[in-house]
């Protein structure tokens, strides 16, 4: 991907949560799984586990214990963490903090690689978690933190508003800007 084209993957990127009944392409979701395994992982602690639902009966599974999922998504990501294995990979920082930060990086990723494939998504906290956890038959010590729903957007997204930068981004110092 070309810079131009990540920028407008992330300027044009919004939250979608209807979605056509079409199934989403295999290479789209080898690209999703390229994303996942090259994104950064602090200590290189690599201790996150995701599980990607494409059955639409798992999917119908899922949606009744996630609130935050909306419409009929083609697929589901489920990002799940470790803290175990964080605390064995990457230390105490990573076991508290840092598979956090690992999971927003890779979910940063998916969400532009699905943007950048026409697909729509949406990332959802609003999930009870231990429903979800026996529904994908993870192991205990996995739990599921963040699901993203993908799919063909059935409805434009409502346009973007955005703060000035002067309210956002400050230069050496807070409140300061360059210009």
């Amino acid at each position: 991907m070309k810079e131009l084209e990540i920028m407008e993957a992330i300027k044009t990127r919004r939250s979608s949560r209807s979605f056509e009944d079409r199934p989403i392409p295999e290479d789209v979701i080898t690209d999703i799984k390229d994303a996942i395994m090259h994104s950064p992982s602090g200590s290189n602690a690599q201790e996150s586990h995701f599980v990607i639902v494409q059955d639409k009966n798992q999917i119908l599974k899922l949606k009744r214990f996630a609130q935050g999922v909306s419409g009929t998504p083609a697929a589901i990501v489920v990002l799940c963490s470790n803290k175990q294995e964080a605390l064995i990979r990457g230390g105490q920082d990573t076991a508290e903090v840092l598979r956090f930060v690992n999971l927003g990086i890779v979910a940063s990723f998916i969400i532009l690689v699905a943007q950048s494939h026409g697909v729509g998504n949406c990332p959802a906290r609003s999930f009870h978690q231990q429903s979800i956890k026996q529904i994908l038959e993870l192991p205990e010590e996995v739990d599921p933190e963040l699901l993203i729903s993908l799919g063909y957007t059935d409805q434009k997204p409502r346009p973007k508003t955005i703060k000035s930068v002067t309210e956002v981004i400050s230069h050496e110092r807070y409140n300061y800007s360059e210009n």
